[in-house]
């Protein structure tokens, strides 16, 4: 029987078949290949011996968190508790673009008490780099419609900060999901963990991934790579003069050419200049 697995713990894969939830596991061979299943895999499996026995090509996947197959990333922020960063946000878009999937932004927390100037100046940013940005209260629900037809039809992976709302706005997109809801702990300056694994919920013909929150992201790239996949510059890098631009001190770069015009924020470039800080070079880059 083929199916997808929903959910994963202590080693057993809840698999959705013809809208039955089985509690299967894993072939041994998986594990000698190296191959390990994960949320979002569609398999193959055998209702007899209650084992998987065939994992089908992914069409995307995500190591962090585990996750196969999504069509998206809905990343949520929080205006206020934890404050807002811009640059946590374009380290997570970059991260999406080096994964070739799609990425939208939801803010979350209007409610509180929020300068206007600073919702005027996230929209413009974004915008910008071509990300398009929402805006969202779990708690009177403004903003909460336009959200909700963002996971139509969509297999959607919702990622973020511990403590930003994540569990809290799918909720409020479905009651009946009831997710465990964390909190922001003004004390330790972040949130507290709640969702401590992967789970697909089904959702308007798609599902909804809940994921655990990240205290920290660490983008596995060399400045060269961050030239490519940093928002906006994934689709100007091939227009540069230069193919290992980095988009700084290099003549006839198309970037630059974008920010002086004011077609790409100038605060978008300030925090691809500090990620390209923390990056390192190639090696092939000192060798020549």
């Amino acid at each position: 029987m083929k199916g997808l697995i929903v959910a994963l713990s202590c080693g057993v894969y809840s698999v959705s078949s013809e809208g039955v939830i089985y509690n299967l596991t894993a072939r041994g061979v998986f594990r000698n290949q190296g191959v390990k299943p994960m949320v979002g895999d569609e398999v193959e499996f055998n209702p007899e011996t209650m084992v998987i026995e065939v994992i089908y090509q992914r069409r995307s996947f995500l190591k962090r968190p585990p996750i196969a197959n999504i069509s998206q990333i809905i990343l949520v922020f929080s205006l206020k508790e934890p404050e807002f960063s811009y640059h946590l946000a374009f380290k997570y878009l970059t991260y999406a673009n080096m994964n070739g999937i799609k990425a939208k932004l939801v803010l979350t927390k209007i409610d509180k008490d929020i300068d206007q100037n600073l919702i005027k100046e996230i929209k413009e940013v974004f915008s910008s780099v071509g990300v398009e940005t929402y805006f969202v209260s779990n708690k009177t629900k403004e903003g909460l419609e336009e959200v909700k037809a963002l996971f139509n039809n969509e297999i959607s992976c919702v990622m973020g900060q511990t403590g930003v709302g994540k569990s809290s706005l799918i909720n409020a997109i479905d009651e009946n999901y009831e997710r465990e809801i964390g909190e922001y702990s003004v004390a330790l300056g972040r949130g507290k963990h709640r969702t401590k694994e992967v789970v697909l919920l089904p959702y308007q013909g798609g599902y909804i991934a809940d994921t655990p929150g990240f205290s920290s992201l660490e983008l596995d790239l060399f400045k060269e790579d961050l030239a490519v996949f940093f928002p906006s510059f994934n689709n100007l890098f091939n227009k540069c003069y230069y193919t290992n631009c980095l988009h700084v001190s290099e003549s006839k770069c198309a970037v630059k050419e974008m920010i002086n015009e004011g077609q790409i924020s100038k605060k978008a470039y300030e925090c691809y200049l500090k990620l390209l800080d923390e990056a390192i070079f190639k090696k092939e880059r000192f060798n020549r």
